[in-house]
Formats: structure tokens, sequence, C-alpha cells
């Protein structure tokens, strides 16, 4: 049997915009599913910005009450950076998982991200 992949845009170059208020994707349901592998991207303008975007991982168990997976991923303040992040791997036990991000100023950034799920072995 074959297993049975998906693969979804959570952002397609969404522009975080400098010194505006944080930005939060709408929740993932992992509940039918049995592996997930997240992938993000954060892309600096021919200036970069003073303080660096980042994107906070969240999680929840019940769908209500979300929490921090591990610390923000940093971008750079480098002009035309990318700073990438691939393959993290949610644990199977994860009911919803969402995503921040923002807290640049100075500059506007852009974020990509996707998810990939298994959902059939």
């Amino acid at each position: 049997m074959a297993i049975t992949k998906t693969n979804a845009s959570i952002w397609s170059s969404t522009t975080l915009t400098a010194g505006a208020g944080n930005t939060t994707s709408t929740a993932n349901n992992l509940s039918a599913v049995y592996a997930t592998t997240l992938n993000i991207k954060l892309v600096n303008g021919a200036t970069g910005p003073t303080v660096p975007a980042q994107v906070q991982i969240m999680v929840s168990n019940d769908g209500t009450n979300y929490y921090n997976f591990g610390g923000p991923l940093v971008g750079s303040i480098t002009n035309s950076a990318t700073s990438q992040w691939g393959g993290i791997e949610i644990p199977m036990a994860v009911r919803n998982v969402q995503l921040v991000a923002g807290s640049n100023t100075g500059q506007n950034v852009t974020v990509s991200a996707d998810i990939s799920t298994v959902t059939a072995v």
C-alpha cells in the first residue's frame, strides 16, 4: 500500500510589515495525521530590517491552549538574506499547530511556510 502524503501552504510570500503586530496562521488540525513536517523561510528585502523577523511554532494538545514549540526561529538583519528551516517534525501526539511571525522593525520581511503530513500508511 502506498503512503498518502499531502503538502499545503501556510503562508506564501506573506509580508510581515515592519513595526506592525505579529501575524498568526490558522490552526492546522493534526488529529487524523500520522506525521507532520514544517518548512519555514524568511526573506529580507534589499535593505535588511533593524530587528530581524522571527517565527514561533505553537502547538496544542486540546485545540484551545497553545504552547511554544522550542524557541523562536530568528531571521537575519543582512540585506537580501534568506533564513530557512526545513524538516521540522511535529510530534504525533500534537493535535494542532499554528505559526506566529513578525517582530521585525525598520523594513518589511517576507515569510513563507508549508506543512507536509502523512495521512495513510
